[in-house]
């Protein structure tokens, strides 16, 4: 089966180098939400990751909206059936960006480069 990756990517402060944390969406068993943020555990973790985070976009990036990790597990779901559908069994990444002022999930093959966001 293919694998699905949730990537977010965050830019240090300083002005080094971006950061890029990954988790596999089969390993998620819990995801909350809320404006500023979407978390992710495994059921009885105490560790959670932050799969997307407004600050992640700029100071002025809109809150995320209301049922933004309902929104992730459709697209897992959703890419899961084109890839199986196309017989496409390379890894794929999911990554939260803000699309002409407005917060998506977007795919892409690993073996191409991420999207770039567009304000």
């Amino acid at each position: 089966m293919t694998n699905i990756w949730i990537m977010r990517k965050t830019q240090d402060p300083a002005g080094g180098r971006d950061r890029r944390v990954m988790v596999r969406a089969d390993a998620i068993t819990y995801l909350i939400a809320d404006d500023r943020q979407v978390r992710a555990a495994e059921l009885g973790s105490d560790n959670t990751t932050v799969l997307a985070d407004k600050k992640d976009a700029g100071p002025s990036a809109p809150p995320l909206p209301e049922g933004f990790n309902a929104d992730m597990q459709y697209m897992v779901s959703d890419l899961r059936r084109q890839l199986a559908a196309d017989g496409d069994s390379e890894d794929h990444v999911l990554i939260a960006q803000v699309v002409d002022g407005e917060w998506e999930w977007r795919a892409f093959a690993a073996s191409e480069t991420e999207p770039k966001p567009t304000p």
